[in-house]
């Protein structure tokens, strides 16, 4: 039973990961519709960082999915006596 507050914590970064890249998301998303960029700069490089900001938030939400699977599995095979 001291594997238990690791999958919780497990469970909780994965929450808080996906949540963090869809707020980035939406800021980005946002920013895109009231044409918000870094003053002086070009519309190539705004359009750049809106790409990675769009690849960042994907990849954290991706990143969350993966860890609260792990944490998922982890507990089903404690549940079941560790068989499978």
């Amino acid at each position: 039973m001291a594997c238990w507050p690791y999958i919780y914590g497990m469970r909780r970064i994965g929450q808080c990961l996906m949540v963090l890249g869809a707020g980035v998301g939406v800021i980005v998303g946002l920013a895109m519709l009231a044409h918000i960029g870094v003053a002086r700069a070009p519309w190539l490089v705004n359009v750049a960082l809106a790409k990675l900001g769009l690849v960042a938030s994907g990849g954290l939400m991706a990143g969350g999915a993966a860890t609260v699977r792990l944490a998922q599995r982890r507990e089903r095979s404690k549940l079941l006596g560790g068989q499978r």
